[in-house]
């Protein structure tokens, strides 16, 4: 029994050493930096890159550093692997312009990738990891950084500092020992669509200023962000929303601008404090996905009243949403029960809501009870329509007069108007049933109304 354990393990430890030996990178050792020449040479020539024209493409790994001197190049990974010592930069772009770094792996530098007075540089598709910084931008402008994995960095994943104009978004910014990224001095930058999560800091702004943050997750960082002597925007207004913040505790009952119509719309009711001068007011209830595809939505229905005379009429407004990636025209219409009231047209361009305004004319309409609901129409190739309807709003049509919608008009009526008295919409007492005539007042042509029916049913 004892040799067929020893057998076992030795024909274990065989397979182990050959399955390491199959998965172990080969790494191509350079004597020095790799350099992209100036007149697009490659140095040394039996360096394993590629050249066709402007575009550079790694054959094969490299144990050792990239420097640019070319400006105007592509310079592709292929998948392969550029790995340091810890001490060096990985790829160095000082003074770059129109440089593209994608599809590789970059890790154990001090400065992954390196940029300095360098501008409209694009770095994507790429994995950047274990090295002290994973991007450092300083003195730069225009760069993109989109669609890269910078994790597990010692300091920061991507540090910014004294620079402007530059986007970085859809990246994976996880688990970098201090900061997922740091603006230092730096103003007018884009952070948006990222996955900031489990970093030490997800985002600190150090005397900086009118950074756009938005639509980023940031998830179980150990501080959220860090903020000092900064002002920034942290999103992007509504209904697009800011960002997904794991410990954020507040509810979706509410929609629009000022969350203050019933219906739930993605957007927490109350912001998101960051600091006293940092707030996210628009903090998203899930996690932000990109939009995708055709997808309309009806988010709210708010009648303006709950009870109306029959004969006269009532505001509704409908807010109205593009979800998808599309401009879009749609219908909308609203309905009273099953009997359509009315429908709009609505042009929506991308991530826009609308509030639509419709008139209720219940001359046509029998004394009772409404539920009020709208539908989108699906544009063409919409396959989620499960938001398309949105039903609510309760209203009693009932004699007019009739205040309190307990089917007569009588003293209890007119002790509402008196109370709302002389009121408009946004006064203290203002009672939208009290305002009869729907003309944005409670006054005598409202009274006048419960004396011709005074104790009708």
């Amino acid at each position: 029994m004892l040799k067929r354990t020893v057998s076992q393990a030795m024909i274990m430890l065989l397979f182990l050493t050959i399955l390491t030996c199959a998965f172990t990178i080969h790494l191509v050792k350079a004597s020095g930096p790799i350099y992209i020449r100036a007149d697009g040479s490659i140095d040394p020539p039996t360096a394993p890159i590629h050249q066709n024209g402007d575009s550079y493409t790694l054959t094969d790994n490299i144990d050792g550093s990239i420097v640019i001197e070319k400006d105007s190049i592509i310079v592709d990974g292929a998948g392969h692997t550029l790995q340091g010592t810890g001490s060096e930069t990985g790829i160095d772009l000082s003074l770059r312009t129109n440089v593209t770094i994608q599809n590789m792996e970059i890790k154990t530098f001090d400065y992954a990738v390196y940029l300095s007075s360098s501008h409209h540089v694009t770095i994507l598709g790429t994995n950047i990891a274990d090295s002290s910084d994973g991007i450092w931008v300083s003195d730069s402008s225009s760069n993109n950084i989109f669609g890269n994995n910078i994790t597990t960095n010692v300091l920061e994943g991507i540090y910014i500092l004294v620079s402007t104009d530059n986007s970085i978004s859809g990246n994976n910014i996880t688990a970098n020992t201090f900061d997922g990224v740091y603006l230092s001095s730096s103003s007018n930058n884009t952070i948006s669509g990222n996955n900031i999560a489990n970093n030490g800091w997800g985002v600190t702004s150090y005397y900086s200023s009118d950074n756009r943050i938005f639509h980023n997750n940031f998830i179980s960082n150990f501080e959220q962000v860090y903020s000092e002597s900064s002002i920034d925007v942290w999103d992007s207004a509504y209904p697009s929303g800011g960002n997904y913040w794991s410990d954020y505790a507040g509810v979706d009952k509410k929609c629009g601008p000022s969350q203050d119509h019933p219906g739930g719309d993605g957007i927490g009711d109350t912001s998101y404090t960051i600091d006293t001068k940092n707030t996210d007011r628009y903090p998203l209830m899930n996690p932000w996905t990109p939009p995708s595809g055709h997808n309309v939505a009806v988010i709210s229905v708010v009648p303006s009243k709950t009870v109306v005379g029959q004969g006269y009429s009532c505001s509704i407004t409908v807010y109205g949403v593009n979800r998808g990636e599309y401009s879009e025209n749609f219908n909308v219409t609203v309905y009273a029960n099953t009997t359509s009231i009315a429908s709009q047209n609505v042009t929506l361009s991308s991530g826009n809501s609308t509030a639509i305004n419709f008139t209720w004319d219940t001359s046509s309409f029998a004394k009772g009870n409404y539920t009020l609901s709208a539908y989108a129409w699906p544009v063409q190739d919409e396959t989620d329509t499960a938001d398309n309807t949105y039903t609510d709003g309760l209203v009693k049509v009932t004699v007019a007069g009739d205040i309190n919608g307990d089917g007569i008009v009588n003293a209890g009526d007119l002790g509402l108007l008196g109370a709302a008295w002389f009121s408009i919409p946004n006064s203290p007492n203002w009672n939208p049933n009290a305002d009869i005539t729907g003309d944005g007042i409670v006054s005598a042509g409202d009274l006048g109304i419960i004396g011709v029916n005074w104790f009708k049913t």
